[in-house]
């Protein structure tokens, strides 16, 4: 719809005679045959237009604006809310889906490790204010209680739809990115680190810092629509018990940061990756910690910003995105030398994603000697 509208608005205000024969002239213009669908036609001719005409960016942004005025709130599959852009991730694709939540549930039963299970909801199921009401989303929270259901007395299931849920007007998502801001990062933890025994710290404890106020991510940078404020990117730094951290991307080629938050990498590229580094694929979180508890965690980059807060009750945490590996290199990882296993999507990446279902190559046995756990700070 969006192609045939702004082809439309382009021809209009162009007239449509005088920009046909100005690309038949410049040899620019595509030609239709019988085997075009009318959109894939549509998208050649804008392809054109843009390439040979000014001021073509100035025109789809009139486009835009005209339908914004018509009442319109979506374009490209995001919705635009009282200054924020929410991606409607869309409808499930049913059999991967079936595939993901079967190798979980084989994962759950075979593992001899003690297993936890997060699906963190996207933007647009807790921005729910945000979306017009008629628009037709997919019942995440539904998805969810429905997984976690076949999951009990498997693994533990960790719930955080309605602590979010219930801080909906906080800014808890970016506005401009999909992903959680580090205020979402925390509501998560809040309830991550009781199910996982941890005493929670609150919030006081952590000194915030804002890096960067004119942050614009990838939703923007997709978006049709661009009268959005930029996000402002905060640091929750764990002030307690002279905690100190080693961050290391583990690979061919090894390096380390001394710091949960590498600022030097707001030059350097997306300034999300100040959070930790970024995902890599295989990143270990190192503390001074001196109970020697040990997490792994396998799942997708929503998980990143709960990750510092994690860290300040492990002495190690390793974080595997197996989208990144073979299935020789995931074998290999041995989910047994850590006391717990937490596995943790985005609904989005679970119910399209082929990743998951990659969870059943992992080895999740315990080694047959094994120490007494100690308890978790």
């Amino acid at each position: 719809m969006k192609k045939l509208l702004s082809g439309v608005m382009l021809a209009i205000a162009l007239g449509t005679v005088g920009l046909w024969a100005m690309l038949a002239g410049q040899g620019g213009f595509p030609k239709f045959n019988r085997y075009f669908h009318p959109d894939e036609y549509l998208a050649e001719v804008e392809r054109a237009m843009a390439k040979n005409i000014p001021f073509a960016k100035e025109l789809e942004d009139l486009a835009v604006q005209l339908r914004m005025k018509g009442g319109a709130r979506e374009f490209d599959d995001i919705f635009i809310g009282d200054d924020i852009l929410v991606e409607d991730i869309g409808e499930p694709d049913e059999q991967q889906t079936s595939r993901n939540v079967a190798a979980l549930m084989r994962m759950a039963e075979n593992s001899e490790v003690p297993t936890y299970v997060m699906l963190l909801p996207t933007k647009c199921a807790i921005k729910q204010n945000e979306i017009p009401q008629a628009a037709p989303l997919f019942n995440q929270k539904q998805f969810i209680e429905q997984t976690y259901n076949g999951l009990l007395g498997k693994a533990t299931v960790v719930d955080v739809y309605p602590a979010l849920f219930s801080k909906f007007e906080q800014d808890l998502y970016y506005r401009t990115a999909p992903g959680l801001t580090a205020l979402g990062g925390y509501t998560v933890y809040e309830v991550l680190a009781q199910r996982l025994d941890n005493t929670v710290k609150p919030q006081e404890d952590f000194e915030i810092q804002y890096v960067s106020h004119n942050y614009y991510g990838e939703t923007y940078q997709r978006s049709a629509y661009q009268e959005i404020s930029p996000d402002i990117i905060a640091l929750y730094r764990y002030q307690k018990n002279n905690r100190n951290y080693m961050v290391t991307h583990n690979g061919d080629y090894q390096y380390s940061y001394d710091t949960l938050y590498p600022e030097q990498l707001l030059e350097l590229g997306d300034d999300l990756d100040v959070l930790l580094g970024g995902n890599t694929g295989d990143i270990t979180i190192r503390s001074n910690l001196k109970n020697k508890s040990t997490l792994l965690v396998i799942g997708d980059s929503s998980i990143l910003p709960v990750l510092p807060f994690l860290a300040a009750h492990y002495s190690q945490i390793r974080f595997i995105d197996i989208e990144k590996l073979s299935q020789e290199e995931i074998g290999q990882i041995d989910c047994g030398s850590y006391q717990r296993l937490l596995i943790s999507y985005s609904v989005d990446t679970f119910i399209h994603d082929s990743t998951p279902e990659k969870i059943q190559w992992l080895d999740a046995q315990r080694p047959q000697e094994e120490e007494t756990a100690p308890v978790l700070g």
